[in-house]
């Protein structure tokens, strides 16, 4: 049985180590040889105004089977979110952890759940979500076409996200620009190219952020709309502003980056195989193909949990206070679970992945997210039968997102 002496390969930690997709070796290694294994993080160098620190977190558990990942997931008090926050970096003050207790994935019962069904009520009906996702999808993609192709990013996997995003929330479409670089900056921290460890860039863009929550509150309470936020402020029992800032950057953040990856990522894997693009150009059924694609592709590869009494996991021992690191990557993949995970198959008939999590922090936009790719690689199949890559794809360096930062492709003639 490994103990925390036995310390494994901190590749899957690494951002860098993400560059070329993630670890998938090293993640089946894990799962047959240590399910459960004690891992360091690697030194991180933080840059702020006052110069640069390096920073070493303290080491966590990283669980990497789909069984034990979906057991910790449903016991939300023995494996809390809020004891420690939900990110695999530790927070650097007390003030950090009460922002970071803040946030929907940041919270245990009962706060957690009062707060989700707030923002579930705030949402808009599902056929104007529909209505709005097909309008953007058809603009661009026609777009796309006439131009025959471009950085699929960018045009397509960015930008419908951030279109159906400004709709649901009731601000202009001009302003999607400044979701883009907000959420660039805050997920995209350790990347060199965006973030680069930079502190006062996050910090920065935090205020930035909640100084346009906290204008649009205060609008919308005067002249309210049929929007998110009109529904999220009007309330008999509104939210503080501390709570209904942090659940709009959640919104802002997480509604456009997971359904950004998924596209993104998706398309790739079609490139990848050209053999998934044909059967799927040919007739194949798109809402399965989309699964598939969540499942091989986990555009948020882990989330943290912090173990709040002694108790074991698949064997193994696991201290009050240690870190927990639940990889859905890896539980993706899981062969128990999936029959040949490492081969995409856009029929796959049993598909129970964890992409959206699984338990109470289920992903709040899940369904938006499956509409948002559905409806877009509809509208794409008569030209994934020829769609080709123009140059090489770039990727985001996180250990948290499986994100695309460039797609160029051609759709040819």
């Amino acid at each position: 049985m490994p103990t925390r002496d036995d310390v494994h390969a901190g590749s899957v930690a690494d951002a860098g180590s993400y560059t070329h997709g993630p670890p998938h070796a090293e993640f089946a290694r894990l799962r047959r040889e240590a399910p459960v294994a004690w891992l360091p993080e690697p030194t991180r160098r933080l840059r702020s105004g006052a110069g640069s620190v390096e920073h070493t977190g303290t080491g966590f558990w990283a669980v990497t089977r789909y069984e034990t990942v979906l057991a910790v997931s449903r016991q939300p008090r023995l494996f809390s979110s809020a004891a420690r926050g939900a990110f695999l970096s530790d927070p650097k003050s007390h003030a950090d952890l009460e922002r970071a207790r803040q946030l929907l994935i940041g919270m245990d019962p009962p706060e957690h759940a009062v707060l989700r069904r707030s923002m579930v009520a705030a949402m808009p009906s599902r056929a104007r979500l529909v209505q709005s996702v097909r309008d953007h999808v058809a603009t661009l993609v026609s777009a796309f076409e006439a131009d025959g192709g471009g950085d699929a990013v960018a045009r397509l996997a960015a930008e419908l996200p951030l279109l159906v995003l400004a709709d649901l929330l009731g601000v202009p479409r001009a302003d999607r620009g400044l979701f883009y670089e907000w959420s660039n900056n805050l997920v995209g921290f350790d990347d060199p190219e965006i973030g680069g460890g930079d502190v006062t860039t996050f910090t920065r863009t935090i205020g930035e952020a909640f100084g346009y929550a906290r204008r649009l509150a205060n609008e919308r309470r005067r002249q309210p709309r049929e929007d998110f936020v009109s529904a999220l402020v009007n309330r008999d029992d509104p939210l503080d502003e501390a709570t209904f800032c942090h659940a709009w950057l959640l919104m802002v953040v997480a509604g456009n980056e997971t359904t950004r990856h998924l596209i993104s990522g998706g398309l790739d894997l079609l490139l990848e195989h050209p053999r998934l693009a044909a059967a799927l150009a040919d007739g194949g059924a798109v809402p399965p193909a989309v699964e598939e694609m969540l499942r091989c592709i986990t555009p948020i590869m882990q989330f943290r949990r912090t173990a709040t009494a002694d108790t074991e996991l698949a064997g193994q021992p696991v201290a009050e206070g240690d870190k927990v690191i639940l990889y859905y990557v890896s539980a993706n993949r899981d062969e128990a679970v999936f029959d040949r995970p490492d081969v995409p198959d856009l029929g796959r008939d049993h598909n129970p992945h964890l992409s959206f999590g699984a338990g109470p922090h289920f992903c709040l936009g899940g369904h938006l997210a499956r509409l948002e790719a559905v409806e877009l690689f509809t509208a794409l199949r008569p030209y994934l039968a020829r769609i080709e890559r123009t140059g090489p794809p770039r990727r985001l360096a996180s250990n948290f997102m499986n994100g695309l930062k460039e797609l160029p492709v051609g759709l040819g003639r």
